[in-house]
């Protein structure tokens, strides 16, 4: 009675031993987490890669048909991959330097990128939360561009931060054509099938229409306020053509494109003129900004040890 009862306890601490073992080595934990690169000895796991992946859905719903193929996932998973890699040498970097991120101001931007996500591709409040759900998204998941985002922004400002006048002057002085401004119009446009639609459209303009009401309407493109355009941008030749003989107000007969007949009109223009340092000195000293900034970024991805697995 004694021996079995040894022999028990024996085999009780036994299994206990084991028990332990297995706790310790993680076995009782779940499945291993998956690894798919290192930034500094810093793992990024397939779960951080799939969750961005979402994201990209979740903001370009067109995406998942688009990229369907195997081969295209693969490659979007590698410059996904790559984007979380450049974003985790930001994390590092920033808190090396001791810079403070704003947790309230990445919610914030969260919550208003949310808003803009229903308003803009979701119908309803309904349709998006159908949407994470499908996607098997949290909606905290939506902070994490902006954390990325307000990272770079935080360190954009602390390499800028040591830019001076001398630096802008001699990037103008380095690249002259920025000095160089090309004509354009700000043009707005209204495409119809027909010649005879055209002229419709056009008599209502004159009618006192709307011409982007008009054009949300009538026209087959969904955008009807094309923005500044110059001659150098790739429009159909005939359309730069006619809008860039119009007068800020002025709406154009039909105009007839591969695409269409297109109804124009233009609400500013500008002709071709050189600027003074004076003039671009805000945005020369934004280009020295962020050309150290490229520069200081290329050199931690060098120096930063990475691996990819």
């Amino acid at each position: 009675m004694r021996k079995a009862r040894i022999k028990y306890l024996i085999g009780s601490f036994s299994l206990l031993v084991i028990i332990c073992f297995l706790i310790f080595t993680g076995c009782l934990n779940g499945p291993e987490k998956e690894i798919v690169a290192k930034v500094n000895g810093e793992e990024i796991s397939q779960e951080e890669l799939d969750e961005y992946l979402k994201l990209i859905y979740l903001y370009w719903p067109d995406y998942q048909t688009a990229f369907s193929e195997e081969g295209q996932v693969e490659a979007l998973k590698q410059e996904v991959l790559w984007f979380l890699i450049e974003n985790r040498i930001l994390d590092q970097e920033v808190k090396k330097i001791g810079l403070e991120v704003n947790e309230e101001e990445i919610k914030k931007n969260s919550q208003e990128s949310r808003d803009e996500l229903i308003k803009n591709i979701y119908s309803s409040e309904d349709e998006f939360v159908s949407r994470l759900q499908e996607l098997d998204l949290q909606e905290t998941a939506l902070q994490i561009i902006f954390r990325d985002a307000h990272l770079r922004e935080l360190l954009y400002t602390h390499i800028g931060k040591d830019v001076t006048e001398k630096d802008a002057r001699q990037f103008v002085e380095e690249n002259p054509a920025f000095l160089e401004r090309s004509p354009y119009v700000h043009a707005f446009h209204i495409l119809v099938e027909t010649e005879e639609e055209a002229k419709e459209v056009i008599q209502l303009l004159k009618e006192g229409a709307d011409f982007v009401e008009l054009g949300r309407e009538r026209s087959k493109d969904n955008y009807v306020e094309l923005g500044p355009i110059s001659p150098e941008d790739s429009l159909d030749p005939i359309f730069l053509e006619a809008a860039f003989a119009l007068e800020p107000g002025e709406i154009s007969l039909p105009v007839e494109t591969s695409f269409g007949f297109h109804v124009i009109k233009i609400t500013e223009k500008e002709e071709a003129k050189t600027l003074t340092f004076e003039e671009v000195y805000d945005e020369a000293m934004e280009m020295s900004k962020q050309m150290l900034f490229e520069e200081h970024f290329e050199q931690l991805m060098k120096d930063t040890p990475i691996e990819t697995f």
